[in-house]
């Protein structure tokens, strides 16, 4: 899966079961579970003999299974359910074999199987997600007041803190868990409807089957149980990829700003880590580009089925497989994004005297807004931006420096020494802070089952108590 040829620290991951989500006996014993749901439905409403539903349900276990046997079926039958079936059947012998899987079809055990493991696996994905949010709750409440350059088309803009750039990532990953938290009531659903998703053989009382399977397997249950609705699927890998663009983000801004050249984020660092074979002088951010491959994989899987969704008809066999093989990837994709992101987030260090120089690289430019809006208090903020515009090109030219430029124009003197000021003090621009102790706070104690809402992410009811 993901980058492991390339990452040689992949074995000391703790990939906390992801990694055998949609391993075979995992798979199987998902398809398992399906049929014994529906059996158990069908033995309930009398639509087979109770006796043949316990049956059915006592043998669905993976252990149960000859895989020798269902070896030698895949190859004769060459269909991706049959051996299956047929197993069971064997195991629950003449009288109660004949009521597996009935009044069902093969997409309905694979398509709601394959969704109930993605099920299983978004707990653990929450649970890291919630990992993720307390490292840079911690993160943003350490450095509230740590002082950097904010930076927009990878210019200086005006100074901000790096708590304030972390709280602005916690706010994107709650989106993201609002997100996947709406999104899993349509995409983890029961599709039990039959050849074309009209109960065609079990008639009017289908949709009751199908909503007491659903409440078996505590999933959803579809409105219409067409074997054609795919869109639901889609929405819930966008949403997973929404999820990874952020992890992306992140280790693309620390990938980058663990160059010489801004020094300023690192991964944490593994006494004994190699870069490279050939500049013994090298530590690579081996977590950040696992993050960036892995995440754009993803990307490609959400891609590949939005584009498959559209097949016509009541149901296409290249789509199912497409889906099928393609949910396998897009959990292995994000099962690779999150432990990492986990760790880059949990041991990243951040050197708060390297972002400190590289503010004062402009030598004052930085609080070129301050100066506009001080400027404008009586010239108007159109004169002002003009001035400190004017001033900036100066300096840039190598006239003298920004502030001495500064000091030229009308009440320069006084607004020098203001900037000077904030300089020596280490001032950010605006609520840096108070949004970095907010959302830092927010998120030191959360867990995979709850976090805050819109309304209480709110500044405004934090402001209010700070006041």
């Amino acid at each position: 899966m993901g980058t492991e040829f390339n990452d040689a620290l992949t074995s000391q991951y703790d990939y906390r079961g992801l990694r055998d989500a949609f391993a075979p006996p995992a798979m199987y014993q998902a398809f398992l579970d399906i049929e014994k749901a529906v059996a158990t439905a069908q033995g309930e409403l009398g639509m087979i003999p109770i006796a043949s539903a316990e049956a059915i349900a006592e043998h669905c276990r993976y252990e149960y299974l000859d895989m020798s046997r269902l070896d030698t079926s895949y190859r004769t039958t060459r269909h991706p359910l049959m051996p299956v079936i047929n197993e069971l059947v064997r195991l629950c012998g003449p009288q109660h074999g004949g009521y597996v899987h009935w009044g069902i079809t093969t997409q309905n055990v694979i398509q709601t199987g394959l969704l109930l493991l993605a099920k299983r696996a978004q707990v653990v994905l929450d649970e890291l997600l919630a990992d993720i949010l307390r490292h840079l709750g911690r993160h943003a409440r350490t450095h509230a007041n740590t002082i950097m350059a904010g930076r927009t088309h990878y210019r200086h803009a005006v100074p901000i803190t790096f708590g304030f750039k972390v709280a602005v990532w916690i706010e994107e990953f709650l989106q993201a868990m609002d997100r996947l938290k709406e999104t899993e009531k349509r995409a983890f659903v029961v599709m039990s409807g039959g050849a074309v998703g009209c109960f065609s053989a079990l008639g009017r009382q289908g949709p009751a089957f199908q909503s007491r399977v659903a409440a078996l397997l505590c999933m959803g249950d579809m409105a219409i149980p067409s074997r054609a609705i795919r869109t639901h699927m889609c929405e819930y890998v966008n949403a997973l990829s929404l999820t990874a663009s952020i992890c992306h983000k992140i280790a693309e801004e620390v990938y980058q700003s663990s160059s010489e050249e801004y020094g300023e984020l690192h991964e944490g660092r593994i006494e004994g880590t190699i870069g490279s074979s050939t500049m013994p002088q090298k530590i690579n951010p081996i977590l950040c580009y696992g993050i960036i491959a892995n995440s754009n994989k993803l990307y490609s899987c959400a891609g590949m089925l939005m584009a498959t969704a559209h097949r016509s008809f009541e149901s296409d066999g290249s789509a199912n497989q497409m889906f099928e093989d393609g949910l396998a990837d897009v959990i292995g994709a994000i099962s690779e994004i999150l432990v990492r992101t986990e760790l880059l987030v949990r041991d990243l260090y951040v050197d708060t005297e390297r972002m400190r120089a590289n503010l004062d690289l402009s030598h004052g430019a930085i609080f070129g807004e301050f100066a506009m809006m001080r400027l404008g208090e009586t010239l108007g903020k159109h004169k002002g931006h003009e001035l400190v515009h004017d001033a900036a090109l100066a300096a840039a030219g190598g006239k003298a420096v920004f502030l001495q430029q500064l000091s030229l124009l009308p009440g320069g003197p006084v607004l020098r020494a203001e900037i000077e000021n904030r300089l020596e003090n280490g001032s950010a621009s605006g609520i840096c802070a108070e949004y970095a102790v907010h959302f830092g706070s927010l998120v030191q104690d959360i867990g995979a089952g709850s976090f805050p809402t819109v309304e209480q992410r709110n500044i405004n009811a934090y402001l209010k108590v700070d006041r």
